[in-house]
């Protein structure tokens, strides 16, 4: 079945959309699935969509090849956004070459990323908000990043609620190699097909994914993957991974194994959930030819299946029983614990890796800061420590961020000390302002403890 985003036949101006917003256009794709949407994009070229889309954007962001910052664009943002609309309208939008720069990883390799221009922002900030709208409530409920209302500690919740309440002893644990980077485009665009036939919003698509990156001067042509950074990205990374994996797994695999089998996913990062070690086995093997289907594989350092559960542990209580095997996943360590009642319990704690990668990265900057002044040393460690204690104050994980807020304070005191050659903090000293508040302190924000099932 086709149907437009409003009541107008094909061929009327897209202006007319009756829909008045992306709240509509996701109850009419959850009336009915099996709607397709052949004129969408009147919603794109819209300018109340893009003067929308360009509040939405950060002021702070780094640029892109255009070097254009939102303050300079808006000095005649009413003219700037007639004109981008008049091109998206009449097909001679062109999107800009990505700015390709590259960030450390916690493994020592680097990411890279493309950085768009501003206006290539704007304009992909208004299509990813019409494909997550379509595609929101097709998405399964094993899928939880980019997705509104969902959150990696959400994730690690369901984690934990899967592996204490279902009964699971076997975890797979997975990670995408080099996912953004490996996306088929023909795959991409044929699954965006099975909900869009609109070619001229199909076509911009397009051209985000050829687009190109821009590095040292060089153009490089794109034939594959989509490039982090980017606004659409995190969306049509989630549309590829919902019809390789997660449909696959909820909808054709779970339903041949022997017992309970759960997936949850957060990006390119997955754990499977099993209670059958058969079934484990078999998605391991299954897995990785269903990726290899579509021009994906895993990492082999960053897969294994383990047994991991209540079994495990009462293995491990019985003499002779060795310590269970840990598993990483959104940052944190999952390993087989005890609670205070004597019972099995999934612990987390920060990742080993990734702390130490974060301490370095941070020192690194107060190094830079010192110049600058103590001040300014200071109020970086502080939002620091907040953006820390926020994401990695979950339940069990106390003493890893206890740890983290002390070496971070400790170096701190370091670098203060070394804006002069004369020594102006004493421990003691130091100790007192610490006592006083001047940083945050260590606190569990997220309760991820499941109740358990009776």
């Amino acid at each position: 079945m086709d149907a437009s985003a409003g009541t107008q036949e094909p061929g009327t101006e897209p202006d007319q959309l009756m829909i008045g917003d992306l709240q509509t256009l996701t109850e009419m794709s959850r009336s009915d699935r099996k709607l397709r949407f052949y004129s969408l994009m009147g919603m794109v070229f819209r300018i109340d969509g893009l003067r929308d889309s360009f509040d939405r954007q950060p002021a702070n962001k780094a640029v892109g090849v255009d070097g254009e910052r939102k303050d300079a664009y808006g000095l005649h943002l009413e003219d700037r956004l007639a004109d981008l609309s008049a091109r998206l309208r009449r097909g001679g939008y062109r999107p800009k070459p990505s700015l390709r720069v590259y960030i450390p990883k916690a493994n020592g390799g680097v990411r890279p990323l493309g950085i768009p221009s501003f206006e290539d922002r704007i304009v992909q900030g208004r299509l990813s908000g019409i494909l997550q709208a379509i595609w929101e409530p097709e998405f399964r409920d094993c899928s939880f990043g980019f997705r509104p209302g969902r959150s990696a500690h959400d994730a690690l919740r369901r984690v934990a609620e899967v592996v204490t309440n279902e009964g699971t002893q076997w975890i797979v644990e997975a990670d995408i190699k080099g996912f953004f980077n490996h996306v088929c485009h023909d795959h991409l665009l044929r699954f965006l097909e099975h909900r869009i036939t609109d070619p001229r919003l199909l076509d911009v698509v397009r051209r985000f994914l050829k687009g190109g990156v821009l590095e040292d001067g060089a153009f490089t042509a794109t034939e594959e993957g989509t490039p982090q950074g980017g606004l659409v990205s995190p969306v049509l990374s989630n549309i590829y991974l919902h019809y390789v994996l997660d449909w696959w797994f909820e909808v054709t695999f779970a339903k041949t194994c022997c017992d309970t089998a759960r997936l949850v996913r957060y990006a390119d990062d997955f754990v499977a959930c099993f209670r059958d070690e058969g079934d484990a086995r078999r998605f391991l093997a299954a897995m990785q030819e269903r990726l290899g289907a579509f021009g994906l594989e895993v990492e082999p350092s960053k897969t294994q299946l383990l047994r991991f559960g209540s079994g495990a542990w009462l293995a491990s209580k019985r003499r002779g029983g060795t310590r269970p095997a840990t598993f990483s996943f959104l940052g944190l360590t999952h390993y087989v614990g005890t609670s205070r009642s004597g019972s099995f319990v999934v612990g987390r704690t920060t990742d080993s890796k990734r702390m130490r990668k974060k301490l370095k990265e941070f020192t690194l900057k107060l190094h830079k800061l010192r110049e600058i002044g103590g001040a300014a040393m200071t109020l970086f460690t502080q939002q620091h420590l907040r953006g820390h204690i926020n994401y990695y104050g979950v339940s069990g994980n106390f003493r890893a961020v206890v740890k983290y807020v002390w070496l971070a304070s400790k170096a701190l005191f370091k670098w203060l000390n070394r804006r002069s050659q004369r020594r102006s903090l004493a421990w003691d000293k130091w100790n007192q302002i610490l006592s006083e508040g001047l940083l945050p302190r260590p606190r569990i924000v997220h309760d991820l403890y499941p109740a358990r099932s009776r």
